[in-house]
């Protein structure tokens, strides 16, 4: 164990690439940079026992938000799929919107609506497009959170490891508080300075 250790969470892209991207959106674009490296602006890691990470996720992204709210252009990979709510910084850290300042929160908000607002849409096979909600105000870029309204499948999924692996006892065993970046190494090439209204996901 290396206390002064921060492990780097790379999102996999070629699995879900449209959470990669709004991740990516939202750590290159806000003035808190969560996960940022270069900004030196570590993530810190909520685990379960400190404080359930679903009541930070139910401020940013109440149940049934993505299906009620959510804007209607989003889009599933299949039928099989649906449509759910995605936030950055993760709901498991102290970074997240949710998380209370009077907890240790670092970026408390009242609601997501405070967040800045894409959704995700897939154009084509491999395609894939992350948009701003033009029915909000446009970002100001001083927002402390980001929310998505995209694919089920590409929300989860592009967790799923980092719970099984990256932050078990048998990888890094992440505990209450541990800081860690978060990497996009395909977005490396990407200028988030630039003016747009949709961001092309480059393809896997």
């Amino acid at each position: 164990m290396f206390s002064a250790y921060k492990p780097t969470w790379v999102m996999n892209f070629a699995k879900t690439p449209a959470a990669v991207a709004h991740a990516w959106l939202i750590q290159s674009k806000l003035p808190n940079h969560p996960g940022s490296k270069a900004a030196d602006k570590p993530v810190k890691y909520l685990p379960a026992s400190a404080r359930d990470s679903n009541l930070n996720r139910e401020v940013i992204c109440p149940n049934s938000w993505a299906k009620n709210y959510g804007n209607p252009d989003t889009t599933p990979i299949d039928t099989s799929d649906t449509v759910s709510c995605d936030e950055f910084a993760y709901a498991a850290s102290y970074n997240s919107g949710g998380m209370p300042a009077s907890l240790g929160g670092m970026n408390e908000v009242d609601t997501g609506n405070d967040c800045v607002q894409t959704y995700a849409s897939r154009v084509a096979t491999g395609d894939w497009r992350l948009y701003d909600d033009t029915r909000t105000a446009a970002p100001t870029w001083k927002e402390v959170c980001g929310r998505s309204s995209m694919s089920n499948y590409q929300n989860t999924q592009s967790m799923q490891p980092f719970s099984g692996t990256f932050s078990a006892p048998s990888k890094y065993r992440l505990l209450d508080r541990d800081q860690y970046w978060v990497a996009f190494p395909e977005f490396a090439h990407c200028d988030a300075s630039k003016a747009a209204v949709s961001y092309t996901v480059p393809k896997p």
